[in-house]
């Protein structure tokens, strides 16, 4: 009878436990220890400011940051922002790229202004390439708005500095981890360059030109292929969509990425953005991601199965322009962003059917960009520039996201968002 006793109060003891385990945090947990890494451009947080008559305070005081958020499965999220000095304009595509172990972040940053940025009056000091001084690269601020940089960020210290800063000639929209793990892609008007990681500074290894102008790129998922929407935005010229191979450190153009006939849609001066999926079967394309507020616009999906990729199938009218994808690890789900100032949306969409359709929308806040899933697939992260916040989705089944209530505070202007892992330090013996 004793026995029976005190089994059952062991067994009630452990159900106990385990509810208590099981219950909710009182705070944002992720399965595995990762790093989410946001930019935030001062100039777009400055443009929506307005003073007591209603008009935009054209004198650019908010400060150009990144802000690093630690999640992991057993403590609050640790959330740091760092400001000036890493420029980091909105334009481009809204990511950056980390290293594969979680210690680096780096981040490109260009001289391209659309006509009400360029009526900023931004603060005193250097602002442009011929501006600055070696003495200004190695310094650990870093103000100028107007320069085309690749800066390099130390995850691992805790006051996370810039470690090295690199020029460019022409204007790089933004950066990406090559699948290979050792490598990073930057995209400019006029070159693809490679560089990597050697004792804390950028060794650039290839640069390769390129004649079709600005660059949204994203890599295959085999390392082996990039694809682009290239051109000059808000030009009255389409932009078009071009398909690169990587062989070494070169990366050589291979053909143009055309709309099929009888495909009812078209690419746009503001068709720029795309995503690769993680399978590396297709590429969805935005077709606005300027000029909002006029009309819903489509998102355009190219097959890259073929040798020569062609855009075949369409998903109309998701939403008033798009920005980002999310592709889920469960290879069926993918998530866009949209960005209304007001009545704005990130879109799920059905990437099992064929072809892809339009699931649903859910609220979200203004101006939406950067998106990314945690590994597991479990939560969804998604940036919002204006409203200076990552905003949180719990993943529920194959397709269906709820919002969560917690969120998490960056800096103002977000304009890209990065997903890593946690950096562990290599133990010595």
């Amino acid at each position: 009878m004793n026995s029976y006793a005190t089994m059952m109060t062991a067994l009630i003891s452990l159900c106990f436990v385990s509810s208590v385990e099981a219950e909710e945090r009182p705070y944002l947990t992720t399965q595995s220890p990762i790093t989410l890494f946001s930019t935030n451009d001062g100039e777009f947080n400055q443009v929506h400011l307005v003073n007591d008559e209603s008009a935009t305070e054209w004198e650019l005081k908010t400060k150009d940051s990144f802000t690093v958020i630690q999640l992991g499965p057993d403590h609050p999220p640790i959330i740091k922002t760092v400001y000036d000095t890493v420029p980091c304009y909105i334009a481009g595509t809204p990511t950056m790229a980390m290293s594969q172990d979680g210690r680096y972040a780096l981040v490109a940053n260009h001289s391209w202004r659309t006509p009400s940025r360029q009526k900023l009056k931004l603060r005193p000091g250097p602002q442009t390439n011929a501006d600055l001084t070696p003495a200004m690269l190695r310094g650990p601020t870093m103000t100028a708005q107007l320069v085309n940089m690749l800066s390099l960020i130390d995850l691992s210290k805790p006051d996370f500095p810039v470690v090295d800063r690199v020029l460019f000639h022409d204007r790089p929209m933004h950066v990406l981890a090559h699948p290979d793990g050792e490598r990073f892609v930057t995209g400019g008007d006029e070159n693809f360059y490679l560089h990597r990681i050697e004792n804390g500074k950028l060794v650039e290894v290839g640069r390769s030109s390129q004649p079709h102008g600005f660059a949204c790129f994203w890599i295959h998922p085999q390392g082996h292929r990039l694809i682009a929407t290239q051109g000059e935005p808000l030009s009255d010229r389409p932009a078009t969509v071009q398909w690169y191979s990587i062989d070494g450190n070169q990366i050589e153009h291979l053909s143009q990425v055309e709309v099929a006939p009888g495909v009812p849609s078209e690419l746009l001066e503001t068709s720029f953005i795309l995503r690769i999926s993680p399978d590396g079967k297709h590429a969805l394309i935005c077709q606005r991601s300027m000029n909002n507020g006029t009309d819903h616009s489509d998102i355009l999906i190219a097959d890259l199965t073929q040798e020569k990729p062609v855009i075949n199938a369409v998903i109309p009218q998701v939403s008033d322009g798009s920005e980002s994808f999310a592709f889920h690890p469960n290879g069926k789900m993918a998530v866009a962003t949209a960005l209304h100032k007001s009545h704005n949306c990130i879109a799920v969409l059905d990437m099992a059917s064929t072809p892809p359709r339009l699931l649903y929308t859910l609220d979200a806040k203004p101006k939406s960009q950067g998106i990314e899933f945690t590994p597991e697939g479990d939560r969804l992260f998604v940036g919002s520039p204006m409203a200076g916040r990552i905003e949180v989705f719990d993943v529920v089944g194959d397709y269906e996201l709820r919002k969560n209530p917690k969120f998490l505070n960056v800096g103002f202007g977000h304009n890209s968002l990065t997903i890593g892992p946690r950096y562990q330090p290599k133990e010595t013996k």
